[in-house]
């Protein structure tokens, strides 16, 4: 064989073998129920976003980073709460930010630098509601959260920090898993019965649920 045909089949085997770690590596887990479960968590975010903006208000959302990874199920996360919001008259999405996280995911982020969180939330100065579906990093006591009368909402886990943000409503909706998930009368099929079993809603009136 010649070289340059050589050369082009080598080319060949690398990109299928590219396609095949990438859709290994960010596919696999996918199934028809976790897609459905993104889908309802975008969507119940969108729904308490809106709540909190009223009749009218902008909204900046917040999405987890790793590098260059493209994470599909924040996709269709980010996807279900633009779909949403839009079918809310007098809601519009303002700006889309993005936090470097430890780890892939919404559930999965850790490590958000305070600072990095602080300056989003100082350039979405125009926003009624901010949305974090990465969550809340831990603020120090010399660099407490100022939300400077915007309304906050965090998909997460439920931490003390959290719990206490929510008590003193600095933060106005917490989106956490449930620590059991619902004991539903059937399997779930839709993508607001799979986020029902699955998550549940906190807010400064039934904080005292989380641990």
């Amino acid at each position: 064989m010649r070289k340059p045909q050589l050369v082009a089949l080598l080319s060949v085997l690398a990109m299928i073998v590219a396609g095949g770690v990438i859709y290994w590596t960010q596919f696999r887990d996918e199934s028809p129920e976790v897609t459905r479960l993104a889908e309802g968590l975008g969507m119940a975010v969108a729904e308490e976003s809106a709540r909190l903006a009223g009749s009218s208000g902008k909204v900046v959302l917040i999405l987890p980073k790793r590098g260059t990874f493209v994470d599909p199920l924040v996709e269709i996360q980010r996807a279900a709460f633009a779909k949403a919001l839009a079918g809310h008259a007098g809601v519009s999405l303002l700006a889309t930010e993005s936090i470097e996280t430890e780890r892939p995911g919404t559930m999965g982020a850790g490590g958000l630098d305070p600072a990095e969180f602080l300056a989003i939330l100082t350039r979405a100065a125009g926003a009624k509601v901010v949305v974090s579906l990465a969550g809340l990093p831990e603020f120090p006591a010399d660099a407490p959260l100022t939300a400077a009368g915007r309304k906050i909402v965090v998909v997460g886990s439920g931490t003390p920090q959290l719990k206490a943000l929510l008590s003193a409503d600095l933060v106005q909706v917490a989106i956490v898993p449930r620590v059991k998930p619902a004991a539903p009368t059937e399997q779930p099929k839709t993508a607001r019965e799979w986020f029902r079993h699955r998550y549940e809603i906190i807010t400064p009136a039934n904080v005292g649920s989380l641990p």
